[in-house]
């Protein structure tokens, strides 16, 4: 009976903590609140999408944390009836971790106005980084695509006026004349190999270059997007749940820290590498494509690009001396990203009970 009441204690000292800890987190939003100053835009967008998905959930998640209340308890009680030291203190590691997927469910929201509201307002300001990140991403896509137009556009241009032949039918005897007809054919169209040498073969390369990085651009932009809407509903709230459940807590463990890798730390780590990055590269593949365009206009398209100096010619170099810092940005960067949001992941469910590294790989515990 004595347990039992020290039982009930504990859960009306967490049940106070829980309310206290709420009331911390609504108050970083209220007015005057450090998320409110620091990140108003987490306020007023994320923290009410949060708090309204939680609602639907915090029935069951309450459910499931008492139920892993009474079954710790359950296992101390037994295990000091019995004088069983072992099963005690595993009830007591049971009480702890019930303790602990309690202060993640209600810290969730305090969690949320700390990393993802006043910690990155410390690294780039008040911005929202999912808007910063997907912003630049839309901005070099619509640069890229500007860029693969501005290029198609003139290729088309100069690949039919370099396609004009003149060719007449004779019988096999008439090898002088076909020689003739062939000279002819060089006045017509005498820049044809100097235009494909210089300007068509180097922009097609461009363009397909440009191709896959469009591909890997709104690879990256769909993934933000997919973590954003998703990681709350589908990752955080079931892994807290689980998380209270003994033999799924290492799922549950896993999926939190999915949901706090993919949904706070990626998307800070994308806006704070696009600003810093992207800017620029956004500016030169613009330039570069309107500038083809003007270069490419009618009769243009032929003249501009029939030798080394021609205008066409060298924006192409221009643009090609670009595409260092643009892959830079767009593949490297994201892959580093990539790599530390795991790195993050990994830690995370190290740290919260859910996978621990075991011969260099994640495995569940």
């Amino acid at each position: 009976m004595r347990n039992a009441a020290r039982a009930m204690v504990a859960l009306l000292f967490l049940a106070f903590a829980l309310h206290v800890l709420q009331a911390q987190s609504v108050s970083e939003c209220a007015v005057g609140g450090t998320a409110n100053v620091l990140a108003p835009w987490y306020c007023s967008q994320i923290n009410q999408a949060t708090a309204n998905i939680w609602a639907k959930w915090e029935p069951i998640g309450f459910i499931a944390i008492t139920l892993a209340f009474l079954l710790a308890a359950l296992i101390f009680m037994i295990g000091t009836a019995f004088k069983n030291e072992k099963i005690r203190n595993f009830g007591i590691g049971e009480i702890y971790e019930a303790a602990a997927t309690t202060l993640i469910v209600v810290f969730f929201m305090l969690l949320s106005a700390v990393l993802f509201g006043i910690i990155p307002a410390f690294i780039t300001g008040p911005v929202n980084p999912y808007d910063t990140s997907l912003s630049y991403i839309s901005s070099t896509i619509s640069a890229t695509q500007g860029a693969i137009k501005s290029m198609y556009n003139v290729i088309l241009v100069d690949s039919y006026y370099g396609s004009i032949v003149l060719s007449v039918s004779f019988g096999p005897s008439a090898s002088a004349i076909k020689q003739v007809l062939s000279g002819l054919t060089s006045l017509i169209n005498p820049l044809a190999s100097q235009i494909t040498s210089f300007f068509i073969v180097p922009a097609q390369v461009l363009s397909d270059l440009l191709l896959d990085g469009l591909l890997a651009l709104y690879a990256e932009f769909y993934m933000i997007l997919f973590f954003m809407y998703i990681a709350i509903p589908l990752f955080l709230i079931p892994g807290i749940i689980f998380r209270a459940i003994f033999p799924l807590r290492s799922i549950g463990g896993m999926l939190i820290a999915v949901a706090i890798s993919f949904y706070f730390i990626m998307p800070m780590l994308f806006s704070v590498a696009f600003y810093f990055t992207n800017t620029g590269i956004i500016q030169e593949v613009s330039s570069v494509a309107a500038t083809i365009t003007s270069n490419g206009q009618g009769s243009q398209a032929e003249s501009n690009a029939a030798s080394p100096t021609s205008p066409l010619v060298t924006d192409i170099s221009e643009l090609q001396s670009t595409m260092g810092a643009y892959f830079l940005s767009i593949l490297f960067y994201p892959a580093l990203i990539l790599a530390m949001t795991y790195y993050s992941m990994e830690v995370i469910a190290d740290f919260i009970g859910g996978v621990a590294k075991r011969t260099g790989r994640m495995r569940l515990i």
